[in-house]
């Protein structure tokens, strides 16, 4: 049961996700408070949909008490609103849709920011909270892994919008191999938690005709490595944004037989997470927590930035 009503803000309109938990948290009895974005005639329509406030700065945004914070910022933003949450000394949940980094350097800037604040601070792909992958991974944590296989598919056409091209940009938010990649090594995660990904060879392509300034097919192979130690686990990623559905479908080879999962995107709302996210930002927040942790997040975030240095460094180097 999630108490109710708990007050949420929205920090960042950079893509589509906030206005889906936005609709999520208000069918779960949440009241959405505060909005701001660079952008305000976008803060505005958001703020028209969902009822709420329309302010003008994080710290802003911060002074309504929300009992729990969205954030979805382009990456130049990510490090002012940790410092603006960092300043104001609050400790309310804060849960950064993805992607909060994308290159070693955004990632060592994230991390030098979030050792000031005292909130705890999320961030995860929401795939993380699809239940299918749930399950899976649960049905599978007794079992001696042997092999995993993932293929991600998402239309990386949205990335090339006008106000979302940074996006598909390889620096500024990581392109194809990171804005889709990062939900290949949620899943990944979600089987084999915490292991470094330790790649050995990969390769990406732009097909002939393709407007994406990064990648619209990629894939990389390596090894998966638990922190405990033990056999390394090879694994095999496919990442893809070309234009068609969207896949997310894992094979994961055991001692016992061949194991798969895909999940159902023509229910996107829950089968994709995107309503399990929500639900689990409110259950966490009354006891100040949040999901996704960065201790837990960390190995996703670090391998999606791995891979994807990887194969455009092989990709240059003719390899």
């Amino acid at each position: 049961m999630i108490p109710s009503p708990l007050r949420i803000a929205f920090a960042g309109l950079a893509h589509s996700h906030p206005f889906t938990d936005a609709r999520n948290a208000r069918r779960l009895g949440a009241e959405v408070v505060a909005v701001c974005d660079a952008d305000a005639d976008a803060a505005t329509d958001f703020a028209d949909r969902f009822g709420a406030r329309v302010v003008g700065s994080p710290a802003a945004l911060i002074t309504h008490r929300p009992d729990v914070l969205v954030a979805t910022p382009r990456p130049d933003e990510i490090v002012p609103l940790l410092r603006a949450v960092a300043q104001s000394g609050a400790v309310m949940p804060v849960f950064f849709n993805k992607v909060v980094a994308a290159t070693d350097a955004q990632l060592t800037a994230w991390e030098s920011a979030l050792d000031d604040v005292r909130a705890p601070v999320g961030t995860a792909s929401v795939l993380r909270f699809a239940p299918a992958l749930t399950r899976f991974a649960g049905d599978l944590a007794e079992q001696e892994i042997i092999g995993v296989r993932v293929h991600a598919q998402h239309d990386n056409a949205g990335f090339q919008l006008p106000g979302r091209a940074w996006q598909d940009d390889p620096v500024q938010g990581g392109g194809t191999l990171v804005t889709v990649g990062v939900h290949a090594w949620e899943m990944i995660d979600r089987i084999v938690p915490g292991a470094r990904f330790d790649p050995a060879s990969g390769w990406s392509r732009r097909s002939t005709g393709a407007t994406t300034r990064s990648e619209d097919a990629a894939g990389v192979d390596g090894l998966l490595r638990r922190a405990e130690g033990g056999q390394p686990i090879p694994v095999q990623v496919t990442i893809t944004g070309l234009s068609g559905p969207d896949r997310y479908s894992a094979d994961v080879l055991t001692a016992r037989g061949l194991h798969t999962v895909e999940l159902d995107v023509g229910a996107a709302n829950e089968q994709l997470g995107f309503a399990g996210l929500v639900r689990a930002l409110l259950e966490e927040a009354p006891s100040e927590r949040v999901p996704a942790p960065w201790a837990e997040a960390r190995a996703v975030v670090a391998n999606t930035i791995r891979a994807a240095g990887f194969v455009r460094d092989a990709q240059e180097s003719g390899e």
